[in-house]
């Protein structure tokens, strides 16, 4: 029965993130706010029903708060555009509530998987390598908020890596599911940061940061059912 409401939820999803994306190209910040909200709700949601049908409730409660989170950066981000002269504050305060919930999701990734740091650091300098010829290639302008932002990456990068090591060290379908999230994200943020620093903003761009970003906390919602 409970499979039945996780397939409507992530049905709900699609149609509230479809939504949304309709709303943001008509320039309807208000109701963006609502929809991406929802989206995201239903990832949280769907965490919830897994704290029950899991073998590890501590993993899953984690990935909730993690949600949880993202749900607030969620919000924040889009209110950056129904407030636009509070625009900066949004958008870091967005970030702030994200990199609580990657947090969130680090320990829960090591509480799995202690030794998952091996495959973790080497791939993390790769994938900041990348992203540094990313900043360079789209010459992004980031102006004071290059140190904060870094940081930011960083860290999103290193959780991305840990999910990979984790699936690395501890297979199974729901640490595959996290290692794919974890690379979701990464290139989601590649995007976003473009899309909001390069000065040259589409459709298209945010489109691919929201399917990228919503594959990432559909299948983080997910991967508890299969720990």
């Amino acid at each position: 029965m409970y499979i039945a409401f996780i397939v409507i939820l992530m049905l709900a999803g699609l149609f509230f993130g479809l939504k949304f994306t309709q709303v943001t190209e008509n320039n309807d910040p208000v109701m963006a706010v609502l929809f991406k909200g929802l989206t995201t709700v239903c990832c949280i949601v769907i965490s919830a029903v897994a704290v029950f049908h899991t073998t590890d409730r501590h993993f899953a409660v984690l990935l909730m708060f993690g949600l949880f989170f993202g749900f607030l950066g969620d919000e924040l981000l889009a209110l950056r555009f129904v407030f636009t002269e509070k625009f900066s504050l949004c958008f870091l305060s967005g970030a702030m509530s994200f990199l609580v919930g990657h947090v969130f999701y680090v320990v829960a990734l090591y509480s799995i998987a202690p030794k998952a740091w091996i495959a973790a650091i080497p791939l993390l300098i790769i994938a900041m390598l990348l992203e540094y010829q990313n900043s360079k290639k789209h010459d992004l302008r980031l102006g004071k908020l290059y140190f904060p932002l870094a940081g930011y990456c960083a860290f999103v990068c290193f959780m991305g890596v840990s999910a990979v090591g984790t699936a690395i060290f501890n297979f199974s379908i729901g640490t595959l599911l996290f290692g794919i999230a974890g690379v979701s994200f990464i290139i989601s943020d590649s995007i976003l940061s473009v899309q909001c620093f390069s000065g040259n903003p589409t459709n298209g761009k945010n489109r691919a940061v929201h399917i990228t970003y919503w594959l990432a906390q559909f299948l983080i919602a997910l991967s508890a059912l299969f720990i």
